[in-house]
């Protein structure tokens, strides 16, 4: 247990009073002792060694332990250090996009591509013949982390901001919106694409609304969530849309995504608008 709560506190701090205060009268009764019976203080702190010992090893074992699990601050009092930790962790997530240019992105030709440029705060992958997308340019982790990014289509009717990212020595693409809309899943996944394979759902997605995608990729699994906004822009529950063991799958993508390897966004014949997009690594498996 990480921390402690304030009724376990207070027995804490009550047994280290009462300890304090007998320890105080342990000695005072041995100074009295010494001048009525004239028993010395050292013979009788040895008589009593056990109980001197217990009361010793005690107070500042407590002592440390409550100064050690509990954390005060102005505004909430007693915060436990587990929530302290969860605190921080919100705090480590590494921006990609400034917000006003593609410093760290490029835009790889695939042929017959839409315009890509930054407005309004927004990366803009604009409608092209086919395949149009951008690429990370710096290192990225291949396994233990999660990315999440905002997106919205603004034009067409196909995947509107499909994300390549890395899984160990492989990769694999979370396709939204594919198929004529509504498509959702993993390309590919065994050889399979979002279509065929397990993780194929239907969301139905609006034109010109965001929606907040959270990819997690660990040691042992894969998970997607995703979050939208209604007419007002306020954020909805967060939904899990994919849930994937990774032992004895084999991952891939489609040669039309090779570009965007090792961490990408594309669309298909589709405008699509990107925004906050931020990674963190992650420590365990755990969500």
């Amino acid at each position: 247990m990480i921390g402690v709560s304030p009724m376990k506190y207070i027995f804490c701090s009550t047994l280290v009073l009462l300890l304090l205060v007998s320890y105080t009268q342990m000695d005072a009764f041995a100074s009295q002792l010494e001048s009525t019976t004239k028993i010395s203080q050292r013979a009788w702190r040895e008589r009593n060694k056990p109980l001197m010992s217990l009361v010793q090893s005690v107070v500042p074992t407590v002592v440390k332990k409550s100064r050690q699990n509990r954390y005060f601050n102005s505004e909430n009092g007693l915060v436990t250090k587990e929530k302290t930790v969860q605190n921080e962790s919100q705090k480590h997530w590494i921006s990609l996009f400034d917000g006003k240019t593609m410093a760290d992105w490029t835009v790889p030709v695939y042929g017959g591509d839409g315009n890509v440029e930054v407005q309004d705060g927004n990366i803009v992958i604009g409608r092209g013949e086919m395949m149009t997308g951008i690429r990370y340019e710096k290192d990225f982790p291949k396994i233990n982390y999660e990315i999440r990014y905002e997106v919205r289509r603004t034009n067409g009717y196909d995947f509107f901001g499909a994300c390549t990212f890395p899984i160990k020595e492989s990769f694999c693409t979370l396709i939204n919106g594919g198929w004529g809309g509504g498509l959702t899943g993993l390309s590919s996944v065994d050889g399979y694409d979002a279509s065929e394979n397990s993780t194929s759902t239907h969301h139905d997605y609006l034109d010109n609304t965001w929606y907040r995608f959270r990819i997690r990729v660990t040691d042992t699994n894969i998970q997607v969530w995703i979050t939208s906004q209604d007419k007002e822009e306020n954020w909805g529950t967060e939904q899990s849309v994919i849930e994937l063991e990774m032992e004895g799958r084999n991952f891939s993508t489609r040669f039309e995504v090779d570009k965007y390897k090792p961490l990408g966004f594309c669309t298909w014949t589709t405008e699509g608008q990107l925004r906050n997009i931020e990674y963190r690594k992650i420590e365990t498996p755990d969500r």
